[in-house]
């Protein structure tokens, strides 16, 4: 088992690393940017803005308590260019809920329609040839494993 603490983080970027917590200190929050904004020239401004802070004056502006440092702000802008650093940092950000209807206006909404004549569970035929036309063959499968141990054969 065992391993370095980097190949640990490519196995499972959600883990914590050197007792750090990976949804705290994402690129986007290290960039004070919000992962839906849209437009090059936006996000680039927006990162500028956030490297002019950080060199003029990084403790009034902490992440989570940590103080940044240009080179912090530097590898949160080249993970957001590569491709699958940004997704990996889209599915660390954790985004606010969106308000959805009020519970109680659809209760009322409910409450003031007929229920339908019947209730009951719907009826659905099944024809197996058409469904055995659907399925592959059986086959023997041969599965590529997702990851190994250190040592085992």
């Amino acid at each position: 088992m065992g391993g370095s603490a980097d190949e640990n983080a490519r196995e499972n970027p959600w883990a914590w690393q050197a007792g750090r917590n990976p949804y705290r200190g994402t690129a986007f929050q290290i960039l004070d940017l919000d992962p839906d904004l849209a437009g090059r020239a936006a996000i680039k401004a927006r990162v500028r803005k956030r490297r002019q802070r950080i060199a003029r004056s990084a403790d009034r502006f902490p992440v989570h308590g940590r103080v940044l440092g240009a080179a912090e702000v530097n590898a949160a802008e080249e993970t957001l260019a590569d491709p699958a650093g940004r997704l990996l940092a889209e599915l660390l950000t954790h985004r606010p809920e969106r308000p959805g209807p009020d519970p109680a206006e659809l209760a009322e909404e409910f409450a003031e329609t007929d229920p339908p004549e019947s209730i009951g569970p719907a009826r659905i035929g099944i024809d197996r040839r058409v469904l055995a036309g659907l399925v592959p063959a059986p086959a023997p499968r041969e599965f590529v494993p997702l990851w190994t141990e250190e040592g085992a054969h």
